[in-house]
């Protein structure tokens, strides 16, 4: 299975996903890997999410008796299969289905009915995938914010993660006791995860010590695992950082057992780039990296350009400069959040600037 979200993935139809190889072992026959790839990738694209219920509704009906179907499913399967072929005639297996009896529409059902001897060995099979996969659309959560909005999630352990503008956090309702916690974020938010221990029987009854769960928040970049601790999380334009704050962490690229874990102390940042294996670990005041989380903005010796970034990524507000040097200006200070008037206009004094809006763009020049 790739390790990176393909960019056509974007725009596959639901045929296009029922042809795929990773999606078809997603729906039939999940693991962990998959599950991970897949749940990104709905948490980066949500506009595909009907493309891809329809393709697990197909894949799982063709393990299903075909005697089950509804005429609407026949047609549907039908006309799908007959494209499959008419792009895949070279390749008979692509769909681990016999095609030889696709020329007819009267002899589907013969063909079906042979094919019923393979699908029985798999019908159970069939029959667990099929609830595995409405039970996850069933119990899963999409919280997700605007631009300049927050907002914060009870998770259903008591943990909570507070959102920041134009983020997205992906989550199922229904975590067993003692099983790992699992979160999908894409964006920023701040967790404050809640400790967990199960405890069990060892030999003869004997009660054992209690085992901590672990919560782990999957981005793109980074799988952060945590037992319980406080941290801020920011995954944009490709990139991860980590802030931690309390507690201690583990850090690991996700889709590569091969990689390193990285432990984490509170006062460090690490950051994860595309295209990069190493992560980057540095010392750093968490503070003005969590300010939002109180309505602020903390900038120090900050350039304009990072803080255009911050604004546009949150507040979906567009900075342009005059010239580049002004870009690299540096500003130190502490702004609300709540009020960009107020903040672009102590930007415009502070480097004898003229500002220009228009709508969610504002031009910032030097004054003549």
């Amino acid at each position: 299975m790739p390790h990176d979200l393909p960019t056509n993935y974007a725009q596959f139809t639901t045929r296009d996903f029922v042809l795929d190889e990773s999606f078809r072992r997603w729906v039939l026959q999940p693991d962990e890997a998959t599950m991970s790839f897949w749940h990104t990738f709905m948490l980066r694209y949500p506009a595909q999410q009907a493309h891809i219920d329809e393709a697990a509704t197909l894949l799982l009906h063709l393990r299903t008796n075909y005697d089950d179907l509804t005429e609407a499913s026949y047609e549907r399967i039908w006309t799908l299969l007959e494209q499959a072929h008419t792009s895949h005639s070279d390749d008979q297996t692509e769909l681990d289905v016999p095609v030889m009896a696709l020329n007819s529409r009267r002899n589907w059902p013969n063909w079906l009915s042979g094919w019923r001897v393979a699908v029985s060995a798999v019908g159970l099979l069939g029959l667990l995938a099929t609830g595995w996969y409405w039970r996850e659309q069933q119990h899963k959560h999409v919280a997700h914010t605007t631009f300049g909005e927050t907002t914060t999630i009870t998770l259903p352990d008591g943990s909570t993660v507070q959102l920041n503008g134009n983020s997205t956090l992906t989550y199922r309702d229904d975590w067993a006791e003692g099983q790992a916690r699992e979160v999908w974020l894409e964006g920023e938010g701040f967790f404050i995860v809640t400790k967990k221990a199960v405890s069990g029987q060892g030999h003869a009854g004997v009660p054992r010590n209690a085992v901590p769960v672990k919560f782990t928040t999957h981005t793109p970049g980074l799988d952060v695992q945590v037992l319980g601790t406080q941290f801020n999380v920011n995954t944009r334009r490709g990139q991860t950082d980590v802030t931690l704050v309390e507690g201690k962490v583990k850090l690991i690229r996700p889709n590569n057992a091969q990689a390193n874990v990285l432990e984490m102390r509170p006062g460090q940042v690490a950051t994860a780039r595309p295209g990069i294996e190493a992560v980057a670990l540095q010392k750093a005041d968490p503070q003005p990296r969590t300010a939002w989380t109180q309505q602020q903005y903390i900038f120090e010796k900050t350039p304009l350009r990072d803080i255009a970034q911050q604004l546009s990524d949150a507040q979906g507000l567009t900075l342009v400069f005059g010239d580049d040097a002004l870009a690299d200006r540096r500003f130190t200070g502490n702004l609300s959040s709540e009020n960009l008037e107020t903040l672009l206009t102590t930007l415009a004094a502070t480097f004898d600037l003229t500002v220009e809006r228009d709508s969610n763009t504002v031009y910032l020049r030097k004054s003549k």
